[in-house]
C-alpha cells in the first residue's frame, strides 16, 4: 500500500487492438481485448430463467462459463464506462459478445444516452463446444462513442431454467475513455498496474487496471460520489481462491466512517469492513 497520495487527471485515449485474444475453451478473436462491460444498466428477462441463471453479472467482465441467460424475448442492457465503443476505421469487429453452451440467437443495440437504439449486425460469428462469439463493427454505424450495448433473445427457446440466449460476456476491443480522473494510489502486481482512481464529474470510484500490452478493465467500487477513497491495495487469496483481491481504503460520506471494501478483480464483492465497530 503506498502512503503517498497522488492527483494525475488521466486523459481520454484510444487504443486499437493488435493481437489474438484467448479465453479457455471459446473461439479465439482477432482482436486485443481493452475493456468489458462494468455494470448491467437494465436486465429484463424472459419467461424459462430462474437463479443462478437470472444472475445479471455473470454478463459482465471476461467470458468464464458464468452466463445471464436472457428468457424467451428478455434483454440486457450493459456498459462498460468509463470506457465508451469507437470505430478503429477498420471492417474489423470492435466488440464481441459470448454466448454460452447451445446457440440461441440475440439482436444487438448499441447507444451514445442509453434513449436511442441502433441495431448493429455481426461481421463475424465462430462457434465450438463452448459457445458462441459474434463480432461487431462500430465504423459500420459512424464514429460517436457508444458507452451502452442492448442485447434482446430472439431465439423463442422455451428452456426451463435457462431459455433465450445465455451472455458470458461482452469484449471490448476499440474504445476510449470517456472521463477525467484524479489517480489517488496505485499498486502493482506481475506485471499489472493498479490505479484506484475517483472520476472528476461524478465521483464515481474505480480501480483502474492495466496489463503488460496496456489492455484496460476498469472495476467499479461506486457509481456516485458516496466515498472519498484514500489508499489501495492488491492482496492475494483474501476469500482464499488464489486470486488476486482488491482493498480499498475509504471514507464515508453519510457518516465520516473509514471502510475497507474488498472485490476480486472480476469485481464480485468480498467483504466490507466498517471499522467504527473494531475496537
Amino acid at each position: 500500500m503506498n502512503s503517498n497520495v497522488l492527483f494525475v487527471t488521466t486523459l481520454l485515449f484510444t487504443t486499437t487492438p493488435c493481437l489474438a485474444q484467448v479465453y479457455a475453451g471459446y473461439p479465439d478473436i482477432p482482436a486485443e481485448a481493452i475493456a468489458s462491460g462494468t455494470s448491467v444498466i437494465n436486465y429484463t428477462p424472459g419467461p424459462g430463467v430462474v437463479s443462478p441463471e437470472n444472475t445479471p453479472s455473470y454478463a459482465l467482465g471476461n467470458p468464464n462459463d458464468q452466463a445471464t441467460s436472457l428468457g424467451r424475448g428478455g434483454s440486457i442492457i450493459v456498459t462498460m464506462a468509463p470506457m465508451a465503443l469507437i470505430g478503429d476505421t477498420t471492417s474489423a469487429a470492435d466488440f464481441y459478445v459470448y454466448e454460452y453452451k447451445v446457440y440461441n440467437s440475440w439482436d444487438t443495440y448499441v447507444s451514445s444516452d442509453n434513449k436511442t437504439w441502433l441495431k448493429i449486425d455481426p461481421v463475424s460469428s465462430e462457434e465450438n463446444g463452448t459457445g458462441t462469439v459474434k463480432g461487431y463493427d462500430v465504423d459500420s454505424l459512424g464514429a460517436s462513442p457508444y458507452p451502452y450495448i442492448k442485447l434482446v433473445d430472439t431465439s423463442n427457446e422455451s428452456g426451463a431454467s435457462s431459455a433465450g440466449a445465455d451472455i458470458d460476456g461482452i469484449v471490448i476491443a476499440s474504445a476510449k475513455q470517456s472521463a477525467e480522473y484524479n489517480i489517488v494510489d496505485t499498486d502493482t502486481r506481475n506485471g499489472k498496474v493498479f490505479n484506484l482512481e475517483q472520476e472528476k464529474t461524478s465521483g464515481a470510484v474505480d480501480v483502474k487496471i492495466i496489463d503488460k500490452a496496456n489492455g484496460v478493465i476498469h472495476v467499479p467500487f461506486t457509481t456516485d460520489d458516496s466515498l472519498s477513497p484514500v489508499a489501495l491495495s492488491v492482496q492475494g487469496n483474501f476469500d482464499c481462491d488464489d486470486e488476486k483481491d482488491l482493498n480499498i481504503l475509504a471514507v464515508r460520506k453519510s457518516d465520516g466512517v473509514a471502510v475497507n471494501i474488498i472485490k476480486d478483480i472480476s469485481g464480485n464483492d468480498i467483504r466490507t469492513i466498517d471499522n467504527s465497530v473494531i475496537n
